[in-house]
């Protein structure tokens, strides 16, 4: 068999070399493998390296149990990578859709991650902003992994109360962030087949030590003073660095590459007391050397495996320090933790191995000084008790993981220096049985336990790590699933039922409104009209201007038009006034209508000014004025003007003047009944009185044109010579009387005549009448608007309230089939995982 690869090499070889390159006898602790002829031999030291009959099964057995960790490992490789992968859809999830995640405070309160309202929810809250069957705070399991915790100063309280969504989700992308790497780092170092063993503790409680006591030599300085405060780790030379023993100091931000000097820093090993010192400087010391003792004492040169030992700076040194410390955590495979037997586990190391233990079944710990204290038994309990708590697994094997030593002086072995240990006063015999036995269990656990040592700790943490994903996702499902019913009966049975019944209203109060606004419109155009139209027909029938004789005719004629054109604007003026007042009622009415559906502020400070209607816009012109007055303008002789001028009492002229309309042909014919029954139903008013007195005034006109027919033979042509002519002369001098005194009735008649048959065909009392009423409609449209627009806003704001469930309600639903996917797939990762064995094949004794 050739030698064995280094680590870096080991992406570079087929599974069958890698199963031959990291074979690890799992069977009774006295076989042991020997590099030279590619055998297992049984046997201890006192044996020597005598070869057995039953080598050839044990080869067997070591294979079998390589291809047995070659298919777990690859199985982890594969539970890894998918579980990186939910973590980034998670993350896609939380950013899409902020996630409800718990979170580590004083209460242990939920936080609720919802994309309308993300803050913690305490006990009342929750209730009020989730609903009333989402999951009390205390019955949440607690998260292992995936947990945020906020630590709180003394007497702060819980700030998580103030946090918002935004703050939440950061923080839980951080953390799925971070894990994402650490599994990117446990995948590195599962396929690694190398073993880091970390070396941690307190300050000044004996880690470098003991790790010289491992290697039988002093290479990490040691001071009774903190002195490490730089990443020791120490490899064997032979494998790594071709037998040669320095450091290679790498700087900060570097990456290393053994074969590439630039990226170090080459040192002796007796500089070392000052590189760990240098923590500003470095940020790793690679400490390369050779362990000479047999591999069956050597644990850096065991002739199985890579192990590296790293020797970390004390916990509690700075802040920084403390923080390299735990962050180192996902690059090893074993914690092995030296605590004090004088001073217990501070603070930080409970928080340390709290955290070591979500991942690694089991920490070594090593209570160091133990030669010191005087109540020994007392000591262990108490120690053993904190264990308890910290790493319940390691407690419960705690022969093979706890154990009391004292490191000092233990050297001796081959090749090692002298110590010259300043750490305390220890005097222990470098055969120490307690050493030995804590010596033993390392070698069996790195080396014939490997599974567990190696792959274990990766499983736990998978283990965890989906159990708290799957905590995660049941407990959204279930907060969505009810959101979702929340939600949909809140816009079932509240928000549509107000959005329609407001529709509802809105359209109701326009159809009163406009009907109103139409019926006053209407109302006024037919009012402005008629009231227009009255005085047109009564323009001229009385004498409007004082008429002061012939002299001053042509002024009478021009006063008189203004006269009648004024009639007619102030019926326009009037018709106006009428429609200011209907209109400030009307408003009254719609402002009303307005406050009983929307409330008293509606309109609220606003006050209807009718004055200014009607004063924007210039009335309709009256070009109808005629200047030019014409002669025959003056005169208008009637026969009923001529009776009342004789003497005739007006009355009398006027019924008279009926009686004669009445028989005239054209009433005549338009009032003969068509028809049997409107004959029978008018004879009694046509026939009796019309027919009868018509009938009666046409025989007495008949009997009076008789009479003169007689006195026309009387009379003799020469005697009527002498007597037409001072008739003529009679009747043509009261003519001209009569026309004359008629002028200042006759004129206004004419002029009204023609007047009224400018403003007839011009449609002036449509025009006029539309205007007003187009005013009124324009000012009563205002108020109609704002109620309009009032109830328009308070709809537009339950839509958007109903558009808002609904994208919820859409939201809900996505989150809740991306959780049910979720929790499929953290149940087959789950079964995969439950499904590779390792502790069958490699048990803990």
């Amino acid at each position: 068999m050739d030698d064995f690869k280094p680590a870096n090499a080991i992406n570079d070889i087929s599974d069958e070399e890698e199963d031959a390159a990291t074979v690890v006898d799992h069977g009774p602790h006295t076989v042991i493998y020997s590099r030279d002829d590619s055998t297992l031999v049984e046997g201890s030291s006192d044996h020597g390296r005598s070869k057995v009959s039953g080598g050839v099964k044990a080869s067997m057995n070591a294979s079998i149990q390589q291809l047995h960790y070659n298919r777990n490992k690859l199985a982890l490789d594969r539970v890894i990578i998918t579980s990186i992968e939910l973590l980034e859809e998670l993350s896609e999830e939380n950013n899409e859709r902020p996630i409800f995640f718990p979170i580590d405070s004083e209460d242990h309160a939920i936080l609720n991650s919802a994309k309308a309202h993300l803050a913690l929810l305490k006990s009342s809250e929750l209730e009020s902003k989730v609903g009333k069957s989402k999951p009390d705070s205390s019955d949440v399991p607690k998260l292992q992994v995936l947990k945020v915790q906020l630590k709180l100063g003394p007497g702060q309280g819980d700030v998580s109360s103030t946090l918002d969504k935004k703050t939440i989700s950061g923080l839980l992308e951080q953390k799925i962030r971070s894990q994402i790497k650490y599994l990117e780092n446990l995948k590195d170092r599962v396929d690694d087949t190398s073993s880091k063993v970390f070396v941690t503790g307190d300050l000044n409680s004996g880690k470098s030590t003991f790790c010289n006591t491992l290697l039988r030599r002093k290479v990490l300085p040691e001071d009774q003073q903190p002195c490490t405060s730089v990443f020791c780790e120490v490899i064997d030379a032979k494998r790594e660095n071709h037998g040669i023993e320095e450091v290679h100091a790498i700087p900060i931000g570097s990456k290393y590459d053994r074969l590439d000097e630039t990226t170090f820093e080459k040192h002796a090993l007796t500089e070392l007391e000052e590189l760990v010192q240098q923590c500003d400087k470095y940020a790793l010391l690679k400490v390369y050397v050779t362990d000479k003792r047999n591999i069956d004492h050597s644990l850096l040169a065991n002739g199985v495996i890579d192990i590296k030992l790293i020797d970390a700076p004390g916990l509690n040194m700075d802040s920084y320090q403390t923080t390299q410390v735990f962050s180192r955590q996902e690059e090893i495979d074993l914690v092995v933790f030296v605590v004090s037997a004088e001073n217990h586990f501070t603070l930080s190391a409970k928080e340390f191995i709290a955290a070591a233990a979500a991942e690694k079944r089991y920490v070594f710990v090593v209570v160091n000084r133990f030669d010191n204290i005087r109540d020994q038994e007392k000591c262990k309990r108490r120690i053993l008790d904190q264990i308890k708590d910290l790493s319940p697994e390691t407690h419960k094997n705690a022969a093979e993981f706890v154990h009391f030593v004292s490191s000092t002086d233990a050297y001796g072995g081959d090749g090692g220096d002298d110590p010259g240990d300043d750490d305390h006063g220890g005097n222990d015999d470098p055969n120490s049985p307690d050493f030995d036995a804590l010596e033993a269990s390392l070698r069996k656990f790195i080396l014939d336990k490997r599974a567990i040592s190696k792959l274990l700790p990766a499983k736990d943490f998978l283990t965890h790590l989906l159990s708290d994903m799957a905590i995660i996702s049941d407990q959204n499902e279930q907060i969505w699933s009810q959101e979702v019913a929340d939600k949909t009966f809140e816009l079932e049975n509240s928000v549509s039922p107000q959005c329609a019944d407001a529709q509802k209203a809105s359209d109701k109060v326009h159809n009163i409104i406009m009907r109103q606004i139409e019926s006053v419109c209407s109302d006024t155009y037919d009012n402005t009209r008629n009231f227009i139209n009255q005085t047109i027909r009564e323009l001229g029938s009385t004498q409007i201007v004082e008429y002061i004789g012939l002299s001053g005719v042509f002024e009478y004629a021009i006063a008189t038009q203004d006269a009648m054109v004024s009639q007619v604007l102030a019926s326009v003026s009037d018709a106006e006034d009428l429609a200011r007042e209907v209109t400030e009622e009307t408003v009254a009415e719609v402002v009303k209508e307005g406050k009983q559906k929307l409330g008293d502020e509606f309109l609220e400070g606003k006050r209807f000014n009718s004055s200014l209607m009607f004063t924007g816009k210039q009335k309709a012109p009256l070009q109808f004025k005629d200047t030019r007055v014409d002669v025959v303008d003056f005169f208008d002789p009637s026969i009923e003007g001529f009776l009342v001028f004789v003497g005739l009492p007006p009355d009398l002229v006027s019924r008279s003047c009926g009686h004669l309309e009445a028989v005239n042909p054209t009433a005549i014919m338009t009032g003969f009944a068509s028809t049997v029954d409107t004959l029978k139903t008018a004879s009694p008013q046509s026939l009796t009185l019309h027919a009868l007195y018509s009938s009666g005034k046409i025989l007495g006109a008949g009997a009076i044109v008789r009479k003169v027919w007689d006195a026309s033979h009387v009379i003799s042509p020469n005697t009527l010579k002498y007597i037409v002519v001072p008739i003529v002369a009679v009747i043509s001098g009261v003519t001209a009387w009569y026309l004359i005194s008629d002028i200042p009735n006759a004129y206004p008649r004419n002029v009204a005549r023609k007047l009224r048959r400018k403003l007839e065909t011009s449609e002036y009392s449509h025009q006029q009448a539309t205007r007003v009423a187009k005013e009124v409609r324009h000012v009563l449209n205002f108020p109609a608007r704002q109620v309009q627009t009032q109830f328009q806003t308070s709809i537009d704001k339950k839509l958007q309230e109903k558009k808002r469930l609904s994208e919820d309600i859409h939201n809900a639903g996505l989150s809740v089939s991306y959780f049910k996917a979720l929790n499929q797939k953290i149940k087959l990762q789950q079964s995969a995982l439950s499904a590779i064995e390792l502790e069958s094949f490699n048990s803990v004794e």
